[in-house]
């Protein structure tokens, strides 16, 4: 049951569509989901960083579960992201979540205080304990200040209702660790520029905010990669790299939002405070979404020669 739900699937990091007055547009969020699993996206994972979970109230990440589950209608599984500042918070949003159909939960560790380790596994623990739901462990340094790959983990990493840790950090030694010492977990690569270097230690899947912009790419890296093509899937992964430095160089999270309004339906700006794009990044972003479209049809024809 854990390996059908995790295995080797490529998870769009959703992003959470705005109106310009900053409510979520739950009609753009439907058609956006519903094209991203056409197009070849395998499962959901909802309000985390992407889907700008953090500035979302507690209504309104409920809301995005139950549209996200009835938009995905049994296709792919839906991960919502239930990290809260408070213990009950995540409790309630992880049980509404539970209620609207999601397949599994995740986590952050909790923000701003400076938590002792024990404080944050009693949260997480409360929050598991609470909601029987499969749970994923969402370690990302950067934002958290705290790395689960460096120990004080080990009675969450050993629960079974725990089946895996979303890897969004370039510590790729611990991401090794985790795996040797706990080699029942599914360790999902998290920073999509770093995908094929996370299969080298023993990732599986990835939970990324470009896997949805270019999952024909990540598609073909993974075949690749179990074909035992490394430098086929090098390759691509240059590919993909590309497409992930120029959305950062005009701020990757609005600019996620841009190029995806290309592929469905217009998915606005994000929530203040977080920046929106000037016109200089729109116009820079035109030229990266050409650049993209061109390594999916130049990927796309080494594969069909791979195949005859």
């Amino acid at each position: 049951m854990v390996s059908d739900l995790l295995g080797t699937r490529l998870f769009t990091a959703a992003v959470t569509p705005m109106r310009r007055d900053e409510s979520v547009d739950h009609g753009a969020l439907a058609t956006m989901l519903d094209t991203d699993i056409r197009r070849g996206v395998e499962g959901l994972y909802i309000c985390g960083s992407s889907g700008e979970g953090v500035l979302l109230s507690e209504a309104e990440r409920i809301a995005v579960a139950e549209t996200a589950v009835t938009a995905a209608a049994g296709r792919v599984p839906v991960v919502s992201h239930v990290g809260a500042m408070s213990t009950g918070e995540a409790v309630r949003i992880a049980a509404a979540a539970k209620d609207a159909g999601v397949a599994a939960i995740s986590m952050i560790p909790p923000l701003y205080y400076g938590y002792s380790t024990a404080d944050v596994v009693r949260h997480l623990r409360t929050v598991i304990d609470a909601v029987e739901l499969p749970f994923i462990l969402y370690n990302i340094p950067q934002f958290t200040g705290r790395d689960i790959s460096e120990g004080g983990f080990d009675e969450l990493l050993a629960l079974p209702q725990v089946i895996g840790v979303k890897h969004t950090s370039r510590n790729l030694y611990g991401a090794e660790r985790i795996l040797r010492r706990y080699p029942h977990l599914t360790l999902i690569n998290g920073f999509d520029e770093f995908y094929l270097p996370a299969l080298s230690v023993g990732a599986r899947g990835a939970i990324g905010t470009t896997v949805s912009l270019q999952i024909e790419l990540f598609l073909s890296l993974r075949r690749r990669f179990d074909a035992g093509d490394l430098a086929g899937a090098r390759a691509v992964q240059v590919r993909i790299n590309d497409t992930v430095e120029g959305m950062v160089e005009v701020g990757v999270f609005g600019a996620a939002k841009s190029l995806g309004g290309t592929l469905s339906v217009p998915l606005g700006a994000c929530r203040s405070p977080l920046p929106a794009l000037d016109d200089d990044g729109r116009a820079r972003l035109d030229a990266v979404f050409a650049r993209l479209q061109e390594s999916i049809a130049i990927t796309a024809e080494e594969d069909a020669r791979d195949v005859s």
